[in-house]
C-alpha cells in the first residue's frame, strides 16, 4: 500500500521514528530534523511524504516535497540547505522495497499529484549495504564528492598520512596563542547556555560570510531558528555535539556538529575573523576535534559534501553524491532546457 501523509502530526511521526530506528539513514532523514526543518526554514514546502506498507508494516519513507510557492513544481528530498545528505528511508532488515522497486515507483508516480520536475539533490549512492534505488532511477550526475576521515589507528598513528607542512604550521599557530594566555579546547553541553552558543556561531558566520562577499543565509529569521529549535536529542542514536577553542576564556573559534553512533558530523564551524583569523583558530579546533572523535572510538569524521581544500587534507576516504533533474512534463523540459543552457553560459565567461 502506497499512503501520502501531508503533515508530520498524527500517525506519521509513530511510523516514522519506528522505521528510522530500523533503517541505516544519517541524521538528515530523522524525524525531529526534518520536521524541525518543515516548522521553520521550509514551511513553504507543501508536504508529500511517501510511505510505504507491506504486509501491515512500514517499510520505506520517501521524505518528498515540493515548493508551493514556484511556478514549476519540483518533486525533492524534504531539509533543503539543511540537510547534507539525502536518501530515502529502507528497513535494513527486509528487501521487498529494493526487489520490487520498479512495480512500487510507479504506483507511486500514480498515488502522487502531478509534477513538473522530479529533482534529487545530495544523494548517497548507498544505504547501509543496500544500494540507494533512487540513484540510478533516471539518469543522474555526480553533483560533488563527499569527505570523510575513517579511523583504525591510535591518533600519531593517523596523523602520520597528514601532510607534515599542515601539522607544523598547526603547531607553530597553537604556540603563538598559547604565549598570549590559556588556549583551550572546550566540549560543551548543548542543554547549558545554548542561545549564548549559537548567538555567538551566528555572529562568526555573519561576518565570515560579509568578508567573502556571498549570500548571508543566516540573514533570515527562519534559518537561524532551525538551528535554535532543533532538539538537542535528534534521534536515538543522534545527538547535537557543540565544541568550543577559547583564549583566556574568549571563544575564537566553535563548532556546531551532530554525532550519530560511531560517527562524528562535521557541519557548522566557524570562527573570530575580525580579531584572530592570523592565527587559523578554526585549523586549530579542526584538528582537536579530529584527536579527541579519535581518542573517543568514533569510527569516521564525515566533513559530508563540498571540494574545500581542508577536507581533502585531512580525510581518507571519499564518495560520489548524485544528482537527478528528470522532466515530467513539457514545461518541466522546457525548464530544464533553460537551466542547461544558463550554465553553459555560465561556464563560458
Amino acid at each position: 500500500m502506497i499512503k501520502i501523509y501531508k503533515t508530520f502530526e498524527g500517525e506519521i511521526k509513530d511510523l516514522w521514528i519506528e522505521l528510522e530506528a530500523n533503517s541505516h539513514i544519517t541524521p538528515f532523514q530523522s524525524y525531529n530534523w526534518l520536521s524541525n526543518w518543515h516548522n521553520t526554514a521550509g514551511k513553504k514546502y507543501v508536504l508529500f511524504i511517501t510511505c510505504i506498507i507491506l504486509d501491515g508494516r512500514i517499510e520505506a519513507i520517501f521524505p518528498f516535497g515540493m515548493n508551493g510557492k514556484k511556478i514549476i513544481k519540483k518533486l525533492e528530498w524534504l531539509g533543503g540547505s539543511h540537510a547534507d545528505y539525502m536518501s530515502p528511508i529502507l528497513r535494513s532488515d527486509n528487501n521487498s522495497v529494493i526487489d520490487n522497486f520498479d512495480q512500487l515507483w510507479s504506483e507511486t508516480l500514480d498515488t502522487l499529484p502531478q509534477f513538473d520536475v522530479f529533482y534529487l539533490a545530495k544523494q548517497t549512492p548507498k544505504l547501509g549495504n543496500k544500494d540507494n534505488p533512487f540513484v540510478s532511477i533516471y539518469p543522474s550526475i555526480e553533483s560533488m564528492r563527499s569527505y570523510q576521515s575513517v579511523f583504525g589507528s591510535e591518533w600519531n598513528v593517523f596523523k602520520n598520512g597528514i601532510s607534515k607542512k599542515v601539522l607544523a604550521d598547526s603547531s607553530r599557530q597553537r604556540k603563538r596563542l598559547s604565549q598570549l594566555g590559556e588556549l583551550k579546547f572546550n566540549m560543551l553541553n548543548p542543554n547549558e547556555d545554548y542561545v549564548n552558543f549559537l548567538d555567538c556561531m551566528f555572529s562568526f558566520k555573519q561576518q565570515r560570510y560579509k568578508q567573502m562577499g556571498v549570500k548571508d543565509f543566516l540573514e533570515k529569521k527562519e534559518n537561524r531558528e532551525f538551528y535554535i529549535n532543533l532538539p538537542v536529542i535528534i534521534s536515538s542514536t543522534a545527538k547535537i555535539n557543540c565544541s568550543t577553542l577559547t583564549l583566556n576564556n574568549e571563544v575564537i573559534a566553535l563548532h556546531w556538529g551532530v554525532t550519530d553512533g560511531d560517527t562524528f558530523f562535521y557541519l557548522m564551524p566557524a570562527y573570530n575573523t575580525m580579531k584572530w583569523s592570523k592565527f587559523s583558530p578554526g585549523k586549530l579546533l579542526l584538528e582537536d576535534l579530529l584527536k579527541w572523535c579519535n581518542n573517543n572510538q568514533f569510527s569516521s569524521f564525515d566533513f559530508t559534501g563540498g571540494e574545500e581544500a581542508y577536507k581533502k587534507i585531512w580525510s581518507n576516504n571519499n564518495f560520489s553524491m548524485h544528482e537527478i533533474n528528470h522532466p515530467f512534463s513539457v514545461r518541466g523540459q522546457i525548464y530544464l532546457f533553460l537551466i542547461g543552457i544558463s550554465r553553459r553560459i555560465k561556464n563560458i565567461f
